[in-house]
């Protein structure tokens, strides 16, 4: 990537990203391995709906990044799908909805041993298979600006809560933000935008979101 600065005149960095299900599925677990490359080019990309499907806390964890030197690359400014109590039915039966079979949708809990989970929201739903006395997440991106009905509701608290680290001080820790929603045709049916125009509309609410979210925290938009 040097070679290529050199030769092009364009900086290229790589940010390698954490994912529920992955060998590396936290900014915890990808601390030692990109700390001992020890290289500006090649940092972490911090997926707020990962962060939050692991129930990271976004200040330790960036905190943690920041003292071990690991760069955050960018961060994809997304939400997952927040069960509080998954024991009920009424959550269960709600949750079932999200259930479709085009990704995976690793599911989380936290309990008094660390996290646990399952590779996929249905086999959570299965009897006993993860314990449900304590709030569900899914790894299910949901859209910024249309967290799900209740019993349901999204992760945009810990979206917030990281964007204020990222870039809500004097100094950002990362100057590539992106809105990633990608699953706007695997919601529930009554969810899904119906033509172009519904799905453009959907979109730009997201957008329209994240920049208030920027602003308010003191960005500015360019003229």
């Amino acid at each position: 990537l040097d070679a290529l600065q050199e030769l092009t005149g364009r900086s290229v960095r790589v940010g390698l990203e954490p994912e529920p299900g992955c060998t590396v599925e936290t900014t915890a677990d990808a601390l030692a391995p990109l700390a001992a490359v020890g290289h500006p080019r090649i940092g972490v990309c911090v997926d707020t709906c990962h962060l939050a499907t692991s129930f990271e806390d976004p200040d330790t964890a960036l905190d943690a990044l920041a003292e071990a030197g690991v760069p955050v690359v960018k961060s994809q400014l997304s939400a997952a799908l927040h069960a509080d109590r998954p024991r009920l039915p009424a959550v269960r039966e709600a949750l079932a909805a999200f259930d479709e079979p085009r990704f995976l949708h690793q599911t989380r809990t936290l309990t008094a041993t660390g996290l646990r989970g399952t590779d996929d929201l249905g086999e959570a739903l299965g009897a006993a298979a993860l314990p449900d006395t304590g709030p569900w997440r899914a790894h299910f991106h949901v859209p910024l600006h249309a967290a799900p009905a209740a019993p349901l509701t999204s992760t945009l608290p810990v979206l917030k809560a990281a964007l204020t680290r990222l870039v809500g001080g004097p100094h950002p820790l990362t100057r590539h933000l992106e809105v990633e929603t990608y699953t706007w045709q695997a919601l529930p049916p009554a969810l899904r935008p119906r033509a172009r125009a519904q799905l453009a509309d959907g979109i730009a609410a997201e957008l329209a979101l994240a920049r208030d979210l920027l602003t308010d925290l003191g960005l500015k938009e360019l003229p």
